[in-house]
């Protein structure tokens, strides 16, 4: 797995990939299943598998007063 934090760290050469993208506030079970799913696409078309994410989440960004926080926070 490859941590790419921005759009500017991701090269043109990868030849393409698998993609989700969401409001990813932590791996619960509804998570894992789309996450799973993505790879198990990805490993079938010999591309990577990439999860698209919001850093801050975007309820931190819009209404910080309401934010209950990530369950997994990146470091």
């Amino acid at each position: 797995m490859r941590l790419a934090r921005g759009l500017r760290h991701l090269s043109l050469s990868d030849g393409g990939c698998v993609a989700t993208i969401g409001n990813f506030d932590g791996v619960h079970q509804g998570h894992r299943v789309i996450i799973e799913h993505l790879a198990e696409v990805g490993q079938n078309l010999g591309i990577p598998s990439v999860v698209v994410l919001f850093e801050p989440q975007p309820r931190e960004f819009f209404a910080p007063d309401e934010s209950t926080g990530k369950t997994d926070p990146f470091a």
